[in-house]
């Protein structure tokens, strides 16, 4: 087992996932005493040392498990209760062909693409989780634990494409870039407004005030990767977005007219695509 392991490691290492090594449900204290991004276990292991210290890690026989740290604008459903999979089916109508699965002992983790999104949330009270950046979720061949501690199950990838190598997908992010089905989750959450806090120096004196700060990354990379012939509607449906999420004309124009530019779609199209949006009335 620690073999395998090791070698699924490297595999998702290769892929540019960052990873923590799992003791139980939890990162493995002899190895993350704190954990991050950034502290995380990542990057490609090429030379023999590299190599011999990701084996001295996935080797131990007290890890039990590999956990992949979510990338932003993507987000993992922990459809784990009948209450979650009945919200899940209500939101999404269920698992599309394209979306990557594991399945989890409790039920099943669905991985999507989902632009703007830099953080976890819950919908339905707390019913179902869709974990983000900043969270974590537990891969093949990880063990899965029970509430005791003690090991009832594992966890593998369900997957319509194999290249031999059937616990690994072929990349969790670039099969869902064409997904069309998953606007009714992404579109309420899609634009998120930061308060950012600014500084200024006058008459000797640090004065400060809170500004806010529009983040549509993910609306403005949804519109650049458009697909020939959806480029209208994409760019329809990000502008409604923003418009609905209060986000002024102005910054939207501005915001997603240059990411229009950016994937070769005509600039004054894009224009006329915004304005009416924003001219639409909500609802």
């Amino acid at each position: 087992m620690s073999e395998i392991m090791s070698m699924a490691a490297m595999d998702y290492l290769k892929q540019g996932y960052h990873l923590l090594a799992l003791k139980g449900k939890r990162p493995h204290p002899r190895y993350h005493t704190e954990w991050s991004w950034d502290e995380s276990i990542h990057g490609s292991p090429y030379g023999p040392a590299e190599v011999a210290a990701l084996d001295a890690i996935f080797d131990d026989p007290t890890v039990t498990g590999i956990a992949i740290l979510i990338p932003e604008n993507v987000l993992v459903a922990d459809i784990d209760t009948e209450a979650a999979a009945a919200l899940f089916v209500e939101l999404a109508g269920g698992v599309p062909k394209d979306t990557v699965v594991a399945r989890t002992t409790k039920g099943l983790h669905a991985w999507y693409l989902a632009p703007g999104f830099a953080k976890s949330f819950w919908l339905g009270d707390r019913t179902l989780l869709f974990k983000g950046f900043g969270g974590y979720v537990a891969v093949w061949p990880s063990k899965h634990f029970d509430e005791s501690g003690n090991i009832d199950g594992g966890y593998s990838w369900i997957t319509d494409f194999s290249d031999g190598i059937d616990f690994l997908p072929s990349g969790i992010v670039q099969p869902l870039l064409d997904q069309k089905n998953l606007a009714a989750i992404v579109a309420p959450y899609a634009t998120e407004t930061t308060a950012v806090w600014k500084l200024q120096l006058k008459d000797g004196k640090w004065t400060g005030w809170m500004e806010p700060e529009w983040n549509l990354s993910g609306l403005e990379m949804a519109v650049e990767r458009a697909a020939d012939g959806n480029q209208n509607n994409l760019i329809h449906w990000a502008a409604c977005t923003a418009r609905d999420d209060g986000v002024p004309f102005e910054v939207a124009m501005d915001r997603l007219t240059a990411a229009a530019i950016r994937g070769n779609h005509p600039r004054e199209r894009a224009v006329s695509t915004i304005r009416s949006a924003y001219r639409r009335p909500r609802g």
